[in-house]
């Protein structure tokens, strides 16, 4: 599946903050919005409390890692990792609970940057410019599991995030308006798995929203691709090395979230 930010390798450096900031798919609250709502009345389901302790502390983990877009600030910026407070934004999950879909958040100090880059207008030399004390930022995370008592497999879904924002609703409000209204017309290349384009990407749409009924059981994102990989669901995969030809077994180059441990008092909540 082709990704907004294209299917290279993300440079895992302190580069990694400028980077989320200027991914393709994340929408920064200072262009504006003349509509705020919270979408209260599609994010009706709760999370599971020992779900929402797993995917809090995935979320850290990978952050002091600096992993994918999971940006450790402190590199760059003066804010502790202690400073950031990570937050649940929505939860869905599929009718069996062996899917979910959850929106993740961080609350953060707008701190300063370690390197001067405008020493005449010091509002440059932050991790939002225009931002105001306290930003919001939310994105997206997928994962499946063999049963309701086993942990999840993450993995992100940045399809549509936000930065930059001034509080969570307004965070919420941009993530809500692509779930909920334009998911299900958005393009994204997938490997035909028959007919005589099998092998081949071709751009699909998702054909669904969130909150639709058939979503979880219809989506191709719920679908494993056994033609350009072996067997994984799109969201797995970080993009294919098919050099604009066919896709094989091998084409796949599958997310490899880092390892994270799990403290004994979250892994018990699933025995």
């Amino acid at each position: 599946m082709k990704r907004n930010h294209s299917n290279m390798k993300i440079n895992h450096s302190n580069t990694t903050v400028l980077l989320l900031l200027s991914l393709a798919s994340l929408q920064s609250c200072r262009q504006g919005n003349n509509k705020t709502e919270t979408y209260d009345r599609y994010r009706t389901q709760k999370i599971e409390p020992r779900d929402s302790l797993f995917i809090l502390h995935t979320v850290k983990e990978w952050s002091k890692k600096n992993w994918y877009t999971f940006s450790n600030y402190s590199r760059m910026y003066k804010v502790t990792n202690e400073q950031v407070e990570y937050f649940i934004g929505g939860t869905f999950y599929s009718p069996d609970k062996k899917r979910i879909l959850v929106w993740v958040g961080e609350k953060m100090p707008n701190a300063a940057s370690i390197q001067i880059y405008n020493k005449d207008d010091p509002e440059v030399n932050k991790l939002c410019p225009t931002g105001g004390d306290i930003i919001y930022n939310l994105s997206a995370l997928i994962g499946d599991r063999d049963s309701i008592n086993q942990t999840w497999r993450l993995y992100p879904f940045n399809q549509q995030s936000a930065g930059c924002c001034v509080s969570k609703k307004q965070a919420i409000n941009i993530l809500g308006k692509y779930y909920f209204g334009q998911m299900k017309m958005h393009q994204m290349e997938r490997v035909t798995q028959s007919g005589k384009r099998k092998g081949y990407k071709e751009l699909q749409v998702y054909g669904y929203n969130l909150q639709d009924k058939d979503f979880w059981d219809k989506c191709w994102l719920f679908q494993k691709d056994t033609v350009g990989s072996y067997g994984l669901y799109p969201f797995q995969i970080y993009g294919y090395d098919d050099k604009g030809n066919k896709c094989t077994q091998k084409s796949a180059d599958p997310f490899e979230p880092p390892t994270v441990d799990y403290p004994e008092e979250i892994l018990k909540l699933y025995k």
